[in-house]
Order: C-alpha cells, then sequence, then structure tokens
C-alpha cells in the first residue's frame, strides 16, 4: 500500500460523466499536507495534518476489508481537521467526508455536468464563472461575518459540504447525504491533548494569555528541543508578555512578530480576500504574517482553536437574544450601509436571525443550545474560514478536535464546563507550575492588535483606499458612499463598526477581482 504525499495550497476535484480528476496547488515553503491513494477498488484523496501516515494506512486497509462498516464508524476512528475523497471504481461513486463538525468542509458547485470540489477560492479564476449573491446568504453573513447553518453561502449556486456526514455523490449528479455518529466514552474521564499532537515531531504552539493556549502548552516538556513556540502583537499586550512567560518557564525557543504596516496589511488582506473567497475577515491580517513569517515552514502549527467547545460561556438561565447579540453586528451597521433591497431584513433584525438559530440548534436549556450552536455553527463558520486561510501557509494541528478527546467531553453534563474545570484539570495533571498562570493571567490595558490606534494612522487610510477601489463590486449589496463614510467615522473614533468593515472589505476585493478576470471571457 503506497501513499504518495504532497504538500499543497490548494486542490479542485471533478467528478461527473467525464471521470474523475484531481488538481494539486502547490507554493513554495506553503501549504499542508495532502494524501493520494490508488488501488483496484478505490481512489483516495486525503487532506489532513492532523493524521501521521501510520493512521492513514491502517484506516484505508479497514476500508478496503469493510468500506461499509468502516465509513460508519469513522468518526469514533479519527477526529481532527480532516477531509477524504474516496472514488468507488467499481460503482463509479464518489464518497466525501470531513470531521465530525465539518471546519474543513470543501465548497463545491455543478459546472458542465461535473461536480467540482475546491478547498478554497484562491484559484477560484480557473472556472472562468461569475459570481452572483444570494440575498439570503449575503444578509446572514455580514450578521454573523461568516455562514451559519441554516444560512447559504453568500454566493448562487456554491455550497460548503458539512460535517458529520457521509456525502455520497454519483456521476448523474445526485448527492445524498447520511448523518454519522460518534459513540461517546462511558469511563469516568481523564483528559489529555497529546494523542492529538503525536502527528509529527516539529511543532510551533502559539503562546498566549488564553485558556486554550495554555491548556496546549501544558502537554509540552520542559526543555522539548523539538518544540517551538511565539506570538505577535503589540509587546505590551497581556498575550505576548504571558506568552513569552510561559516559553521562558518551559525551557522552550520563543519568537515574536511585529503587526503588519501599511504595505503589509494591503499584501495579507488581498491574500485572506483570495483565499476565503471573501469570506474571511481582514483582521487576520496579523495572525497570516506570524504563520507565514514566523513559524519554520518545516513545523506545524498547534492551535487551540475548539478548545472553548468544552467552556460554558453562558449560565443555565441565559436570555438567547442578549447571547445571540454578541456574535452579530450591531444593527446600526447593517441599517446605516445595506441597500434599499435589504432593508425589510434589517426590520426584522435581529430576532429573525436569533429565531432560526433556536430553530436549528437543539438543546434542553439556552446554555445547551448555545453551546451546540458554538460546535455546528460558529466553530465550521467563523474558525473554518480561519483554519482554511493558515492551512494554505502552514501544517495546522488541532489537539482539541481529537477523537478521544471528543468521545470523553463533548457529552459530559454541563456543569463541567463551568469555570473552564476541563481546561484547569488537563493543566493540573500534565504541569501544576502553570496553574497559577490559569487562575491569575496576566492582564494588561493595551490590546494584542491595538486597532483603535492603528486605525487612526496610516492603516485606516490603506483601508479607505482599498475600500474606494473594490467598494463598486458590491453596489446591488450596499450604499456605497455611506461605507466610505462609514470608514472616514471609524478612523476618527474606532468601534465594532470597524470589524464589519474588516468584512466588506473583504468580500469587495474578491469580488471584484474575479468581475474582472471573468469579464473578458463573457464578452469573448
Amino acid at each position: 500500500m503506497k501513499l504518495e504525499k504532497h504538500r499543497i495550497t490548494n486542490f479542485h476535484i471533478s467528478f461527473g460523466k467525464n471521470g474523475f480528476d484531481v488538481q494539486l496547488f502547490k507554493e513554495d515553503n506553503k501549504g499542508s499536507n495532502l494524501y493520494t491513494f490508488s488501488s483496484e477498488l478505490f481512489e483516495i484523496v486525503w487532506y489532513s495534518s492532523d493524521h501521521s501516515e501510520e493512521k492513514i494506512v491502517g484506516f484505508i486497509k479497514k476500508l478496503h476489508d469493510d468500506s461499509d462498516k468502516t465509513l460508519e464508524n469513522i468518526y469514533n476512528e479519527l477526529g481532527g481537521v480532516f477531509e477524504i475523497f474516496i472514488l468507488n471504481k467499481k460503482y463509479d461513486k464518489l464518497f466525501v467526508l470531513n470531521g465530525l463538525y465539518g471546519v474543513n468542509g470543501s465548497f463545491y458547485l455543478i459546472e458542465k455536468e461535473q461536480f467540482k470540489f475546491f478547498l478554497n477560492f484562491q484559484n477560484y479564476k480557473e472556472f472562468q464563472i461569475p459570481l452572483q449573491f444570494d440575498e439570503v446568504g449575503i444578509q446572514a453573513h455580514f450578521a454573523f461575518g461568516y455562514q451559519v447553518k441554516p444560512f447559504p453561502l453568500p454566493y448562487k449556486g456554491i455550497s460548503r459540504l458539512q460535517g458529520g456526514n457521509l456525502n455520497t455523490f454519483d456521476s448523474n449528479l445526485d448527492h445524498t447525504t447520511k448523518e454519522l455518529a460518534i459513540k461517546f466514552s462511558t469511563e469516568k474521564a481523564s483528559f489529555s491533548l497529546k494523542d492529538g499532537m503525536n502527528v509529527t515531531d516539529n511543532l510551533f504552539f502559539g503562546a498566549t494569555a488564553g485558556k486554550d493556549s495554555l491548556t496546549l502548552l501544558s502537554q509540552v516538556s520542559k526543555g522539548d528541543k523539538d518544540v517551538k513556540t511565539g506570538n505577535f502583537g503589540e509587546i505590551y499586550a497581556a498575550d505576548v508578555i504571558q506568552g513569552k512567560e510561559i516559553a521562558v518557564k518551559l525551557g522552550i525557543s520563543y519568537d515574536h512578530t511585529t503587526l503588519c504596516d501599511e504595505k503589509e496589511f494591503e499584501h495579507y488582506a488581498n491574500r485572506i480576500a483570495s483565499i476565503s473567497g471573501g469570506l474571511g475577515t481582514i483582521s487576520y491580517v496579523d495572525m497570516l504574517k506570524f504563520v507565514d513569517q514566523g513559524i519554520p515552514n518545516d513545523y506545524s502549527y498547534v492551535m487551540g482553536e475548539a478548545g472553548e467547545c468544552v467552556r460554558m460561556f453562558f449560565p443555565e438561565n441565559s436570555n438567547l437574544a442578549k447571547a445571540m447579540h454578541n456574535y452579530l453586528t450591531p444593527k446600526e451597521f447593517l441599517e446605516n450601509s445595506l441597500s434599499v433591497d435589504y432593508q425589510e431584513f434589517v426590520k426584522a433584525y435581529p430576532e429573525n436571525i436569533s429565531t432560526e438559530i433556536t430553530k436549528n440548534y437543539n438543546g434542553d436549556s439556552n446554555a445547551e443550545i448555545l453551546v451546540n450552536f458554538y460546535r455546528k455553527g460558529r466553530l465550521p463558520g467563523n474558525f473554518g474560514n480561519r483554519h482554511k486561510l493558515l492551512a494554505a501557509y502552514r501544517n495546522k494541528i488541532t489537539p482539541f478536535l481529537h477523537e478521544d478527546f471528543i468521545k470523553q467531553t463533548h457529552n459530559l453534563p454541563h456543569k463541567r464546563y463551568e469555570h473552564d474545570r476541563i481546561h484547569e484539570q488537563i493543566i493540573y495533571e500534565s504541569n501544576q507550575d502553570l496553574v497559577h498562570f490559569f487562575r491569575n493571567p496576566i492582564k494588561s490595558d493595551v490590546s494584542v492588535q491595538d486597532w483603535n490606534h492603528r486605525i487612526s494612522s496610516e492603516i485606516g487610510v490603506t483601508l479607505y483606499q482599498m475600500l474606494e477601489k473594490h467598494i463598486e463590486a458590491l453596489k446591488t449589496v450596499f450604499d456605497t458612499q455611506k461605507v466610505l463614510t462609514l470608514a472616514k467615522k471609524q478612523q476618527k473614533s474606532p468601534n465594532r463598526g470597524l470589524y464589519f468593515l474588516f468584512r466588506i472589505v473583504s468580500m469587495a476585493i474578491f469580488v471584484d477581482n474575479i468581475n474582472n478576470a471573468v469579464a473578458p471571457c463573457e464578452k469573448r
């Protein structure tokens, strides 16, 4: 059994009456692991940084022995962030699965009697397909800042594969889904994240004052020469100060990456727009620079996202509408910028959004509904966008999504999540020297990215110029002059409107670039 290993920044996979085709995109010193495999029975494409080659080979052997049972049981065998395409040559069917929560779900469309799957949007121009806005998708996107079930993507004809399902595609363009289960552990919980880290020796940890980061770092052996750590941001921010202190205490290397200047801001903003298809916020510029310039290309980035899936943000009696308010764009910004075609939506906002959430995320209490929303909505939507950006640069490992950790923690009583008890237990059992950072984290008045000050100087000027250049691409969605006026106001008095602008400029850049690329071909 032979696997071929690749390091890719994107893929295009086609399936239909014209057969099965895989196109891999590569860039020097960038990208994440993808494996290809071929036998008489199957053609397999396996995208993952969370699985060792040994684990992949073992699963493929089981697949050959009993494919139905192996696929049904996948979430008890595999966790993390992954996506697998399996072409059954005998029945001419394509099976596609990704992680339990769908963080890495590919996008797909139908064109020329073929399904077209793509990991991210940075090579979308190759399809030569113009973009059309989905009105409901646009509304939801700028309300949340990312896609959330049950709402569609902002672009018509483009969908995203959801997690937790076995997707079956046939050459007649039929697509069916079957929900798959995971068996939660009934044993007394004993937590560790080390199994999720045993994928490679060279690991780079983002060190911050956050509890997810601290919990991951508690798993590191003191003086481990194969481990590096670092962070980015203002040097007097709590994340930077505490991150360095922990690295010193652990005796491991530490590197700091500065924030973007105005030229870097424009460069990484364009990269974010291209890779995410305008769905990722430009506020990620500093993190993308950190991954690009701060993490050696032969190291895998270990991230704490998804640790929040076992934390309790809201009490049992939390008011749903008020709780959802923290996740939604303030009404004033939508009201004062969306075009007249969207005013009916704005009038009913935010109740129209929060009502749909309660319909689509189950729970016996408001807190349970919110945890399910976080796992099945916010995690694949918001963190999925970020994952795709960072994975285009480096292998990214997510230990909090390892199958054993999920099986032991995601079905516990909610009282176990209160006060981040699971995190504290892991730290206490692994490295008691770090417990005081958990109980008394360093605090600072300086924010990590310091947007309020930066936007008042050259970065704000650059942001305005980028909006001015690309905003016409969204003229059917926004009153473009009002968006530019908001940008001027945010330079003088920044608030949450700044993050709204970061989402607008991301989509404006992407749509404008695609429209300009496709238009000449349409004329021909």
